[in-house]
Formats: C-alpha cells, structure tokens, sequence
C-alpha cells in the first residue's frame, strides 16, 4: 500500500512538471499569457506537533490572502541521485506572484507567524521562478 501511494505522488510529481514546463514554454497553449506564478520547494521537520495547528490556522488563510497555497505535500522522498537536502516532510507551496509572495513574507502578520512557526517546526525553503526559457536545462 505504501508503495503504492509513493508511486501515485511520484507519478502526479511527473505530470505536474510536464504541465508546468509545458506552461511556461508556451507549448500548451501559445495564445495564453505569460505565467508570473513563483513555487516554494520546501521541507519541514515539526518539532511540536500538539502546537502546530496554531500556526496553521494563521498562515494558511493568510497565505491565501496573498495568492498562495499549497497544491503537493508529500513525505519519505526516494532520491534518484545523491542524498536529500534535508529530512522531513517535503511540500511545494505556489503563489501567483512574485509581489504577491513578498507582500506575504513581508506581512506584519506572517512576521508574527512566523515566531511561533520557528517553535513548532524546522523548515527550509527553496525558491523556484518558472522563467526559464526552453532548453536552459541539460536535459
């Protein structure tokens, strides 16, 4: 069963990047306008699970608010090569804009957020602007 659920978010990782490459190529739709959408790649290690859902109720509408959520979470990553950057919990969170992305982190009320998200978990971020003009990437 586990498995099987691994293969089921591996699988959905696969076309989410095809859509997303296909989208920002341009090749799904020439007519369609220019995505300005940024993702987190993020990984999360909760420390305090009782006192998690505090943080939760905060961020998630506020997040919101500024055009993000969360659209893939997933756990026990099998790396294909090399190891993985951190443990924990891996998540991808998506905003409709870069603007729209500081606004939040810049809030003073993510700023308060984010005290009590320090206490309760232990999380690391990657930034990720789909910009990339076709074939920049070696493969």
């Amino acid at each position: 069963m586990k498995s099987t659920r691994l293969h089921i978010v591996y699988w959905t990782i696969i076309a989410a990047s095809v859509l997303v490459t296909a989208l920002v190529t341009g090749n799904l739709a020439k007519t369609s306008p220019p995505d300005s959408s940024v993702y987190l790649v993020g990984a999360v290690t909760i420390t305090d699970p009782e006192r998690l859902p505090e943080y939760q109720a905060v961020a998630g509408p506020l997040a919101g608010r500024f055009g993000g959520y969360v659209p893939l979470a997933f756990a026990e990553p099998r790396m294909i090569e090399g190891i993985p950057p951190t443990e924990g919990l891996y998540f991808i969170e998506r905003y409709d804009s870069h603007e729209g992305l500081m606004a939040f982190l810049n809030s003073p009320k993510f700023k308060e957020a984010k005290k009590l998200r320090d206490k309760v978990a232990d999380v690391h971020f990657m930034l990720w602007l789909p910009a990339l003009p076709a074939g920049s990437l070696p493969h």
